[in-house]
């Protein structure tokens, strides 16, 4: 065999037993206060989940966030219903993360595990002081790993919230930032 021949057939097996590099990001957002045509867009927080997961299936392109489906003054005076919805694309692209990493496929599981039990909890739900979208993406953030703060001057500001679990997570980004960018060409091109 050729030595051409040799080093073809090395790369092949090199590259058949090479485990593929894909991953799911997910990232962290605070959404500030805003407009959108007569509409007022309040604080939101909310995490993005794009890729594949390490062990297969299908690839992941959403976003989860906890809101009333209405948002009225009733919200001020105690629970009303609650959902986990996903923003459009727009919506996103107006923000900007305030950190990402790849996720294991352990966390992934433990994020969609408390997406799914925060979707199903009965009604009313939503509660402006106790359940709401930070209390929601600090369980989400929990599951994944992180540390959280119980301040509750983090429960009504999103933006503090997330600058907070940014701060107490500092060594943890760092050392998970490389499993990132690994997995960074993997999920640019997911769908949901």
């Amino acid at each position: 065999m050729s030595f051409r021949k040799c080093l073809g057939a090395a790369f092949m097996f090199a590259v058949a037993i090479t485990p593929a590099q894909a991953a799911v990001t997910i990232a962290f957002y605070a959404h500030q206060l805003g407009s959108k045509g007569v509409w007022v867009e309040f604080p939101h927080a909310y995490v993005t989940l794009v890729g594949t997961p390490d062990a297969g299936g299908p690839p992941i392109k959403a976003n989860y966030g906890f809101t009333p489906p209405v948002v009225g003054p009733s919200i001020l005076f105690g629970r009303v219903d609650g959902a986990v919805v996903g923003a459009d694309d727009a919506y996103v692209a107006k923000d900007r993360p305030y950190f990402s990493f790849a996720l294991s496929d352990k966390q992934y599981s433990a994020v969609l595990a408390v997406v799914a039990r925060w979707r199903n909890e009965p009604q009313p739900s939503y509660d402006l002081d106790t359940h709401n979208c930070v209390i929601f993406v600090k369980e989400i953030a929990a599951a994944a790993g992180l540390a959280t703060s119980d301040d509750q001057s983090f429960v009504r500001d999103p933006a503090a919230f997330m600058a907070d679990l940014k701060s107490r997570n500092t060594v943890l980004l760092a050392r998970l930032s490389g499993r990132l960018a690994g997995a960074s060409s993997a999920a640019a091109g997911a769908t949901q």
